[in-house]
């Protein structure tokens, strides 16, 4: 099996909107430390719901249903 051919065939910006959106779900933390102190906790849901949009979307384009990107 040729491996470059097939790593060539795969989207960068897909690769790393998959990655980001992984961190995000699972490690939110190193997200909420951008926000101020007391609004948190509150937040932390709604990262983690980012995170699985941009995950999702980075998997749509690594598996082209998304053309030309």
């Amino acid at each position: 099996m040729n491996w470059q051919r097939t790593l060539s065939r795969l989207s960068l910006p897909g690769l790393m909107l998959l990655a980001l959106g992984a961190v995000l779900c699972l490690r939110p933390a190193w997200a909420l430390r951008l926000f101020p102190a007391g609004k948190r906790e509150r937040l932390q849901t709604p990262i983690r719901l980012a995170g699985l949009a941009v995950a999702l979307l980075g998997a749509l384009i690594v598996l082209d249903f998304i053309p030309g990107l």
